[in-house]
Formats: C-alpha cells, sequence, structure tokens
C-alpha cells in the first residue's frame, strides 16, 4: 500500500466502538480503503445498513482522516495492517484476525516463540511463585511473553521477563495510549521500551469490560501456547481458553490443591485434557520439542499474505487437529440437545446464560426449565458435566 493510502485504512478501524467487523465486507465491495472512503454515502449505506457503516459516514464527514493520521504518527504510536511485513503471522490465521493492530514499541517477531501466561488477578503467593519462575525462564531464553498487563499473574510474569532480559507484549482492552490499570504506568513503560503495548481499539478508547473478551484472542492468537497459572471454576481466564482451542494453540494448566478455589479451573482444565506444567524447564523442553516437530514438517516460514485466507497446513491447524476429537467433533445425539450442547464451552454456564446468549443471537431458545433439563440429560449421556450447582460445562 501507498505510504499516501495509509490514511484511508486507518478510517476503516477509527470508531472505537463498532470494532473492526465491516472491514472485509468493505474491502471486498470497493477493492482499496481508498475507493471505499471516496464512496458515496448511498453506495456504503447499500452495502450495509448497520450503524457501524453509519458510524463510519459520520466520523468520515466529521474528521479530517489525514490530519488524524499525523495526530496518530506524530505521537509515536504506529499502526500495522494485515497486509503489512511486521504484521505477525500466527493473527493471520486466527478465525477473524483483525484488520489492525495500534501499537508502542514493536510486535511480537515472526518466528520467535511467544507463550501467553494468563490468571487470577488476586493471585496466591503460590502463583506468584510460578509466574515470576516462568517469566524469568523465558526471558532467558529470549521466548516473548504474551499477556494483559492486568493485576496479579499477567504483570508478575511479564515484570519477570522484561528483568531476566527478555521482551514481554501487552494487549489492552483499551487504546494503546491508555494505560489501565493506572497502577501499573511503570510497566507499561518497561513494555514499550522492551516488547511492545498493542490494541485492536483506536487511541482514546477506554478500558470498558465489553472490549476485554475480544483483546483476550489477541493474546492467545499471538501465542504459540497458552499457560494458565491460576484461576477460579468460573473465572474469566478460561474465555481465553476456549478462544485458545479455537486457534489451536496448546493448553498448560498449573496443578493445585483440590481445595484451593484459585487452582479449581486449572485443576478443571487439566481434567478436561489440558497439559499439566511440571515446572519452567520441563515447560521450555516441550516448547521447543513442539517448535523443532513444525520446523521439520516445514511449517516455520509462511509465505502466504493473502488478506483474510488460512492455510490449512499451518501449525495452528495441525494443533488444531490435535483438539478436534475433544472440542470440536459434535456427537451423535438429538438436534434439540445438539443445540444446547453447542452452547456449551469450557467455561462453566447456567440455563440463564445460554438462555440469555442464544436469545442475543435470534434463536429460539427452550426457556431456563427447558435447558436445564436438557443440561441433565447431557451430563448423564457423558456430554457435559456439573461443575457447581446450576453451572455447567462442556466435557
Amino acid at each position: 500500500m501507498d505510504i499516501n493510502d495509509r490514511p484511508y485504512a486507518f478510517w476503516l478501524v477509527s470508531v472505537p466502538w463498532i470494532g473492526q467487523g465491516p472491514v472485509p465486507k468493505i474491502l471486498n465491495a470497493f477493492g482499496s480503503p481508498k475507493d471505499a472512503f471516496n464512496a458515496t454515502d448511498e453506495e456504503l449505506i447499500a452495502l450495509s445498513g448497520s450503524r457501524q457503516v453509519s458510524e463510519l459516514i459520520r466520523f468520515r464527514k466529521e474528521n479530517d482522516i489525514f490530519k488524524s493520521y499525523d495526530e496518530l504518527v506524530s505521537n509515536g504510536m504506529k499502526l500495522s495492517f494485515i497486509w503489512d511485513e511486521d504484521y505477525p503471522e500466527r493473527l493471520k490465521y486466527i478465525p477473524d484476525p483483525p484488520y489492525a493492530l495500534f501499537y508502542y514499541g514493536k510486535l511480537p517477531e515472526n518466528g520467535k516463540l511467544s507463550v501467553a501466561i494468563i490468571g487470577a488477578r488476586q493471585c496466591s503467593p503460590y502463583g506468584m511463585k510460578i509466574a515470576q519462575e516462568l517469566g524469568s525462564e523465558l526471558g532467558k531464553n529470549d521466548v516473548n511473553v504474551i499477556s494483559g498487563m492486568a493485576f496479579g499473574i499477567d504483570g508478575i510474569s511479564q515484570r519477570s521477563a522484561i528483568k531476566a532480559g527478555g521482551n514481554s507484549y501487552a494487549v489492552l482492552g483499551s487504546g494503546a495510549d491508555i494505560c489501565y490499570p493506572d497502577s501499573n504506568s511503570d510497566l507499561y513503560e518497561l513494555l514499550k521500551e522492551n516488547g511492545g503495548i498493542i490494541s485492536t481499539y483506536p487511541p482514546g478508547t477506554p478500558a470498558i469490560s465489553r472490549y476485554f473478551p475480544p483483546r483476550n484472542r489477541i493474546v492467545s492468537g499471538l501465542s504459540d501456547a497458552v499457560v494458565v497459572v491460576e484461576a477460579r471454576a468460573r473465572s474469566g481466564t478460561l474465555i481465553t481458553v476456549d478462544m485458545a482451542l479455537d486457534q489451536g494453540r496448546d493448553i498448560y494448566a498449573v496443578p493445585g490443591r483440590l481445595e484451593d478455589e484459585l487452582s479449581a479451573g486449572c485443576n478443571g482444565l487439566i481434567g478436561h485434557g489440558a497439559k499439566v506444567y511440571l515446572s519452567p524447564k520441563v515447560f521450555m523442553s516441550d516448547l521447543l520439542e513442539d517448535h523443532l516437530c513444525e520446523l521439520e514438517a516445514g511449517f516455520s516460514e509462511r509465505k502466504d499474505t493473502s488478506l483474510l485466507k488460512p492455510s490449512f497446513n499451518s501449525p495452528a491447524d495441525k494443533r488444531h487437529r490435535q483438539y478436534e476429537g475433544k472440542k470440536d467433533k459434535e456427537p451423535v445425539i438429538e438436534e434439540r440437545l445438539l443445540e444446547i450442547y453447542r452452547e456449551l464451552t469450557l467455561f462453566p454456564q447456567s440455563a440463564e446464560e445460554i438462555d440469555d446468549h442464544m436469545k442475543k443471537k435470534g434463536e429460539t431458545s427452550p426457556g431456563e426449565a427447558g435447558i436445564c433439563l436438557i443440561l441433565m440429560e447431557l451430563c448423564l449421556e457423558g456430554y457435559a458435566v456439573q461443575v457447581s450447582p446450576g453451572n455447567f460445562c462442556k466435557k
């Protein structure tokens, strides 16, 4: 892309709350960001009458995109589009990859191993020790640490990696110019110099709860493996795990005592087939062995940079096939049971939550009572498990 055309591409990702979902459809219709920007309001609305497109039209009218783009660059922020050379290869092959990344510092280098370390904000001394040891081991071995810069496990592992001489990258649920939480401002600055601060949201986007789940898929998407250090049975960390499985990433969980609430989520993951994290040295050995297998298979370098077109021989696909029997292969059961089975994940949910989710998608729900009965049937058939009173997950 010509450097003079980059402001047009920036326009497509400039409205915080609409996300980057409409971008592929717009580009498929108009061919380039510049042609899309120069399209009439009527042409854009004819493509999609959604509020997202209306907001792009409004932003185009009310802002000078060239001035906005120049301000972004002058403030030291960088922008990488999916066709740029520095755009992370791993992300190109996840479901619905982000069209653009805003960042400070740098992006994870292609061909260099990266590991996501995630877990509880209010972690135990045990969790702190594991995060420190693993972060340090990865840093010493030049393996990137990917996380979310949150309190607890995230921040501890990232600080440890940097202290050991390595690089770490934080993916934020806000604009990259917003340090969240504020108390991690020192880590925020360290990451700029020893890795990067990354976001799919434009500058100025505040840290809002609904922005964090989409952020989590970028954390896992940038990684070769995900290590869960501590997590409660209903921890939001398990949402990241489910996304990582969709992306074909290896999942490791740190085992803990059965009566420890902060280890309930990890122990549950191990019960569902996650690899057991034993020590930093053993983990590094496993990671390098997997990487060597991929190199021998000829998957280490991707040459296909076509927009939004995955390779079915990618390392992610290879790993994903290992999980298909556990996660994606649907059981041969009645359709009424299958509809509810499809709603289940590794994250425990209640009948009320499943009912609400189905209604939001516009699907017909059998109601909370009906869902509850179906969930019990799925448990009896061995396709679901009740992890706590009223809360179920996929078995």
